[in-house]
């Protein structure tokens, strides 16, 4: 299943219809998508070189495959992150930056649990630290010690479960961008309003849809851009 599969039902369940106040009072929201991507892909990245690097010892990662690995996905980062202002990003850091810090703490968790449970199959009882370490190109030792094609397909994997999350923080970072929503209570007239202009209503889902792209695209392509980079590596290229 593609990671954008279900793009259109996450962002229809998650909002109803959403007015760009305060944010676009400040910024234009075209001009803070960039940077709430970059908050995403440089707070993602720093949190999974960490764990490779704290967990890595744990599972029989053998300290040149856990330097490189940090280093493919230090530059997969710098690749992907995107021209902005910086008066701009600085905004969208004060406002998203506990939304994304969350939605990482979420993933961080489920590589954590990807790592042990690697650890439970293919270690035995002994752990993934049993075996003789990672072989040629970083690949999995005998006692299933993980390399760069195991760390690969466990990104792979975690790749293929995040829309709900990216789903989650999307909506925390609209609602501090000052994105306001329909449904409250006691808004029942101004929900009228908004529903009675169709065009405005059509305009505001665009923006709920961009901050979820932005979110999405930036977690997907950290995941996947550094999943190849480390295939590549274990075949030596």
């Amino acid at each position: 299943m593609s990671f954008f599969s279900d793009i259109g039902n996450i962002v229809s369940k998650a909002v109803e219809i959403a007015a760009p106040i305060a944010l676009a009072a400040v910024f234009p929201p075209a001009a803070m998508m960039p940077g709430l991507s970059n908050i995403c892909t440089s707070m993602l990245g720093n949190a999974l070189g960490g764990a490779i690097g704290d967990l890595g010892k744990q599972c029989g990662m053998p300290n040149f495959v856990m330097k490189e690995a940090q280093e493919l996905l230090g530059k997969v980062v710098s690749q992907l992150l995107k021209p902005v202002d910086a008066d701009c990003a600085q905004h969208v850091q004060d406002k998203c930056g506990g939304a994304v810090k969350d939605l990482v703490e979420d993933i961080l968790s489920q590589f954590k649990d990807a790592l042990e449970n690697y650890k439970q199959e293919k270690g035995g009882k002994g752990g993934c630290g049993k075996g003789e370490g990672a072989g040629k190109g970083g690949g999995a030792g005998a006692g299933g010690a993980i390399g760069f094609r195991e760390l690969a397909s466990i990104l792979a994997e975690l790749e293929q479960k995040q829309a709900q999350n990216c789903a989650k923080a999307a909506q925390k970072a609209a609602d501090a961008l000052g994105v306001a929503k329909s449904g409250e209570k006691g808004s029942e007239q101004a929900d009228a309003d908004i529903a009675a202009n169709q065009f405005k209503a059509m305009e505001d889902n665009k923006v709920e849809a961009q901050i979820f792209q932005a979110v999405s695209s930036a977690v997907s392509e950290v995941m996947k851009n550094f999943g190849g980079a480390l295939n590549t590596a274990a075949r030596g290229g």
